[in-house]
């Protein structure tokens, strides 16, 4: 959670999926007016991979975060 006051506020969060030809998914942008940095999105994977979000602060701070997404064929198996 961020606070989004004016002193210290999230400005970018950039995804990227790194098995993708393309790896960087998405890149949301917040001010200390959005109230929150929160954003929902959809992407597709062609294949289990890492899914990285990289949050820049208005303060020039990056922090990182990393998840492996689980690609199952036809939706449904283990």
């Amino acid at each position: 959670d961020s606070p989004m006051t004016a002193e210290s506020y999230v400005e970018s969060v950039v995804l990227y999926a790194d098995g993708n030809p393309s790896p960087a998914v998405a890149t949301f942008h917040f001010t200390p007016m959005s109230g929150e940095a929160s954003a929902t999105t959809r992407m597709r994977l062609a294949k289990t991979q890492n899914v990285v979000a990289v949050a820049k602060m208005n303060d020039g701070s990056v922090f990182m975060d990393t998840k492996q997404v689980k690609v199952t064929i036809g939706g449904c198996g283990g």
